[in-house]
């Protein structure tokens, strides 16, 4: 795992460490002496202008050179941010997250970390994200490897303490790599505290949404949202079977009919925000998804492990908020089930009623995201929430719309979706907000309910939040966050790991700052 510290400039630790992680853009190679190298490191740099150019600096480059030194040798690795515009805090997040998987690979256990921008003591953000790109880019989950990946952190048993790969103290185990970070700003230390609380969150969700279903059902995802609680002196409530029932939830109690791990609606509260209203978090807790009676494809079915990520998110995100204090009023919800075929199961054709009293047609079971959601918000507003932000792995069509690098909002208030897009610009997320077509209630219209839960392939992602925003109160402020396309990633590339990414969780967090 890596432990972060910060320093200022000392040539001695330069000469000491086993690595020294340079963070160039383009313009920033010319200024390399800001940063009182030793002098054969600048013959290095030299070298490589003379024979590369300046191409050791592109965006998400690692260059790494072994180089003699009095006391030994030295790795030195060049950690590309790009040039002109592109060197930005998320492109620096980037180069951190291969820098990081590079001292993995070079087996280090001590580096130093270097960039001009982080001379500059105005430099905040820029130190937050590289904070966040090494501890983030060294998550790997081989929980499960009977022999572990040679220099990469895992996850822990699951009956012990998770081990997110960005906590514990130097010394504790052999897999620790020290990175000190040099840097003129002055409060370096809080900031660089501060992303260990939120990396430890994402890495915490990576795990859950990781974890096969055979380990994570809605029970145990329950389990660990009081765990959570407990530790962070939050109100905590389960709902079972039972007490769904007594509240009508029966869109969610639908899609865990055909499971033999019951259904669980999971409620966290955090009131540190004074007399503010309460904005509640919503996330969407399939614990493995075959579709239902509407089974899915046997190819790539095994991914739908992480058809939780949304509900993990929440829980990361609810997690980090109160780790860091701030003066908010949150409300988490986690709607969880598993969606499986058997002869209890719901039917394509069913008609079954929701919290709020609304009848849904069922139309299609592999569209179950949306119905657990749809007495999930409408508990929000039961809660108090006055602001609704649902966040969920709905749709494979946002793919189709916008790629595997951003994903999609869709809201009934404008103002809430450019705040939500804002705080992912500042957390290194990417979101586009969708337009609510006029004609989407239409879509969903049902000849024999009122409301059907599949409007077909034509404005499938917006189809689909709509649906959930007709179970939020009339009048609410309500937005739907589909990471359909970001939850998983083929491959490692910068600080998002192959695997689950718990994409959403550092924009929730950044969105709760904004309130």
């Amino acid at each position: 795992m890596i432990v972060l510290k910060s320093s200022r400039e000392n040539i001695g630790q330069y000469e000491k460490a086993e690595a020294v992680v340079l963070f160039l853009c383009k313009e920033c190679a010319d200024h390399i002496r800001m940063l009182g190298l030793p002098e054969d490191f600048y013959e290095v740099v030299a070298y490589q202008i003379k024979t590369q150019g300046y191409g050791f600096t592109d965006k998400g480059s690692i260059t790494s050179a072994l180089m003699k030194t009095g006391s030994g040798f030295t790795r030195l690795i060049f950690a590309g941010v790009g040039a002109g515009k592109e060197c930005t805090p998320n492109h620096l997040r980037m180069a951190a997250g291969n820098a990081a998987r590079e001292l993995q690979k070079c087996k280090i256990k001590q580096a130093v970390a270097a960039a001009p921008l982080l001379t500059n003591p105005k430099r905040g953000h820029y130190l937050k994200a590289l904070a966040e790109g090494l501890l983030l880019g060294s998550y790997t989950f081989d929980k499960y490897k009977s022999k572990k990946d040679t220099g990469e952190t895992g996850s822990s048993n699951r009956n012990e303490k998770v081990n997110t790969g960005v906590t514990g103290a130097v010394g504790e185990n052999e897999e620790n790599i020290l990175v000190t970070v040099f840097t003129a700003i002055e409060n370096a230390d809080a900031i660089l505290n501060e992303a260990t609380s939120i990396c430890r969150a994402i890495c915490h969700a990576r795990d859950l949404a990781n974890e096969p279903g055979n380990v994570i059902t809605p029970d145990v995802l329950a389990a660990e949202a009081v765990q959570t609680a407990e530790k962070y002196e939050l109100e905590s409530e389960v709902l079972t079977v039972k007490e769904m029932q007594e509240r009508g939830m029966g869109a969610i109690l639908a899609v865990g009919a055909g499971s033999v791990h019951e259904p669980r609606m999971i409620m966290l509260k955090y009131a540190k925000g004074g007399d503010k209203p309460f904005t509640a978090f919503v996330g969407k807790g399939i614990t493995f998804d075959s579709g239902g009676i509407s089974i899915k494809p046997s190819d790539g079915m095994g991914e739908m492990k992480d058809d939780m990520t949304g509900a993990a998110a929440v829980l990361g995100a609810m997690e980090t908020i109160a780790a860091l204090q701030l003066p908010v009023n949150l409300i988490g919800i986690m709607a969880c089930a598993e969606n499986m075929p058997s002869g209890s199961a719901v039917r394509p054709g069913d008609i079954i009623r929701a919290g709020n009293g609304k009848t849904i047609e069922v139309d299609n079971t592999d569209a179950e995201g949306r119905l657990v959601l749809a007495d999930a918000v409408w508990y929000a507003c039961r809660k108090g929430a006055t602001k609704v932000i649902d966040i969920a792995t709905l749709t494979g069509a946002v793919s189709i719309a916008l790629g595997e690098h951003m994903s999609a909002v869709v809201s009934n208030d404008d103002a809430l979706a450019a705040t939500i897009i804002k705080a992912g610009h500042r957390a290194g997320e990417a979101w586009w907000q969708l337009p609510i077509l006029e004609e989407a209630e239409e879509m969903l219209a049902s000849k024999c309910a009122d409301v059907i839960n599949n409007a077909g392939r034509p404005a499938g992602t917006i189809t689909g939040g709509v649906f959930i925003g007709q179970f939020v109160d009339k009048g609410t402020p309500w937005a739907h966050l589909d990471i359909g396309g970001t939850s998983t990633a083929k491959k490692s590339e910068g600080h998002l790991p192959e695997g689950c990414t718990a994409f959403g969780t550092a924009t929730l967090v950044e969105l709760a700052r904004s309130f």
